[in-house]
């Protein structure tokens, strides 16, 4: 219940919501689980577009987030914690890939030649 006595969603509301829910996650599951339904191509961006549509029904059917003028707080804090979240995913990409950039040397290959390992063969 909400502060003026209404109730936030209906049982139908939450029957779409859940039946949706169900329908999303079998999707997702289904092509993962059953090799060959759709091209291994094709596997990620289903993933994540699924992902994504499951967010979205959760937040409208679950969460109760809308357009209307009572949720526009709700909303807009929503927006500023994805944007927070998304700064630090990136960040913390970038820091990662400017340390890994930082710790390899050009001038030494990656694997030993033989001629590096020419005086360990005594041992």
């Amino acid at each position: 219940m909400s502060s003026s006595g209404e109730a936030h969603g209906t049982f139908g509301a939450y029957g779409i919501g859940f039946v949706l829910s169900v329908i999303l996650t079998v999707a997702a599951f289904y092509p993962v689980m059953v090799p060959g339904t759709v091209p291994q191509s094709w596997i990620l961006p289903g993933l994540t577009i699924l992902a994504v549509v499951q967010i979205m029904v959760h937040l409208v059917f679950f969460l109760h987030l809308n357009a209307s003028s009572e949720q526009r707080w709700n909303v807009v804090a929503f927006g500023f914690a994805i944007l927070v979240v998304f700064i630090l995913i990136a960040g913390s990409l970038w820091i990662m890939h400017s340390m890994s950039e930082g710790m390899t040397d050009p001038d030494v290959p990656a694997v030993p030649t033989t001629g590096h390992m020419s005086g360990m063969s005594g041992m």
